[in-house]
């Protein structure tokens, strides 16, 4: 019995390592009251689960309130993600019983030779994340900004619910195709624009790339009336599970009113973008990792070469560093870009693009050495036609050599440290020219310098 205690407990403790769990500690704390549970050799109730693991009071009521049954159900999703990807070589596997709050272990078993093929997938690109989740609703939650909030509607149960906004686009089922298929010989397009100086700095050495890909996180509002998560909310104050924390220790009121659901949203041209530039990062056979803007540490940004994928709104952590050596800075909305020295303003008009008439958006690629002698490529847009285009640019044989030509750095010896904005026109949804307007060297010793020492001290 204390044997298998004690396996339990090695099994959390990976399963938590891992990044299974998110980055909630709620989880985590789940987890562990179930264990301890376990060691007492007691099933605890819903009741005792809300008020050790969710601080509720002794007049928590169950049959109103379902938050330790969907914590319970989300739960046992991450375990069989984990033990289906990082952990499918586990002889025994930590199992939360359905229809009771009881974990046990399986019983010893060996691992099949498909099991061990099996292409891993980052639990951050293996979460429940979606080209779009449509808003159809704006609704921010009381006591905070009316700025910026979205609201996606959801009717049914959770799991309708979740299937229905977020199973559009899985964005690790697009990296396990890459990963199984375009390490094949690559088209001579994608080897002509690895070996551009822009990319070969990238793909030439042994440092691994880590692809970031721009998500918005979204937490569920809770039905007081029955417990149901009734909305799934996008509030731009509120940019990860810690956020959502805070945001409730500074209202105490909202306890209950809003839960962590483990999950982001992503726009759909990032998986445009992505594709594009995964054919060209898979013409060698370095390892390349993809995951979400809200799964990044900072010390990710020492260890790999970064690719950043997005939206300009999505950028999170990289946007300091982005724009520290820039001429552009961000305008009263993340839809304009403003020139800190001409004053001159480009704002995108592709927010809410109607199909008949024609609209402007903008492209941003930026690169600069990183500041432990790896490198960063940044591909953005304003909103979805600009960031597109960006990955084409730097994609396309055609067009990344015309970008080369026209690099305001060239001159220089050392890494490529520069950023280029182009202007796309298009109508229909469809973008019919691209022209660059503007175009400025970066000094990155201007990057890395309080900007990281202060990011670093801030990382929990």
């Amino acid at each position: 019995m204390n044997e298998d205690l004690d396996l339990l407990r090695e099994q959390a403790r990976k399963i938590e390592k891992s990044g299974a769990l998110g980055r909630s500690r709620s989880y985590a704390r789940l987890l562990e009251f179930l264990i301890d549970s376990s060691q007492a050799g007691r099933v605890p109730k819903e009741l005792e689960i809300a008020m050790g693991v969710f601080g509720k009071g002794a007049d928590f009521d169950p049959s109103q309130d379902s938050m330790v049954r969907v914590y319970a159900h989300n739960l046992r999703q991450k375990l069989e993600h984990f033990y289906a990807t990082d952990g499918r070589a586990e002889p025994r596997r930590l199992m939360l019983a359905r229809g009771e709050y009881r974990v046990a272990l399986s019983a010893p078993s060996s691992v099949t030779n498909g099991d061990a093929a099996a292409v891993p997938v980052s639990p951050a690109t293996a979460q429940a994340t979606a080209p779009f989740a449509p808003a159809t609703q704006v609704e921010p939650p009381p006591a905070a900004s009316d700025a910026g909030r979205e609201v996606a509607s959801s009717r049914g149960s959770l799991g309708r619910r979740v299937a229905a906004a977020f199973a559009l686009l899985a964005i690790g089922a697009l990296v396990g195709f890459f990963a199984a298929g375009a390490r094949q010989p690559a088209p001579s397009s994608a080897q002509v624009v690895a070996a551009s100086p822009i990319w070969a700095g990238v793909l030439a050495d042994d440092l691994p790339i880590l692809v970031v890909i721009g998500d918005y996180y979204i937490f569920g509002e809770v039905d007081k009336h029955d417990g149901d998560i009734k909305r799934l909310i996008r509030d731009f104050t509120v940019n990860s599970s810690k956020d959502l924390d805070e945001l409730v220790m500074y209202h105490p009121d909202m306890l209950g009113r809003y839960m962590d659901l483990d999950l982001t949203y992503l726009p759909r041209g990032s998986a445009l973008g992505l594709l594009n530039v995964l054919r060209v990062l898979y013409t060698t056979n370095k390892p390349v990792r993809v995951m979400s803007m809200s799964e990044l540490s900072i010390a990710d940004l020492k260890s790999n070469h970064v690719v950043y994928i997005g939206y300009l709104s999505a950028l999170d952590k990289l946007e300091d560093f982005v724009f520290a050596s820039s001429s552009l800075t961000i305008g009263s909305t993340y839809d304009e870009l403003r020139n800190i020295e001409s004053g001159e303003t480009y704002t995108s008009e592709a927010g809410m693009p109607e199909t008949h008439r024609s609209y402007r958006d903008y492209g941003f690629i930026s690169t600069f050495p990183g500041p432990n002698g790896n490198q960063f490529v940044i591909i953005a847009g304003t909103r979805d036609p600009g960031m597109v285009e960006a990955a084409h640019v730097l994609s396309d044989p055609t067009l990344i050599k015309s970008l080369e030509s026209a690099r305001p750095d060239k001159a220089g010896s050392g890494p490529p440290a520069f950023e280029m904005l182009y202007e796309v026109a298009g109508t229909a949804r469809t973008n019919l020219d691209a022209m660059l307007v503007h175009s400025a060297k970066l000094d990155y010793g201007q990057i890395w310098g309080g900007n990281f020492l202060h990011a670093e001290a801030a990382e929990p």
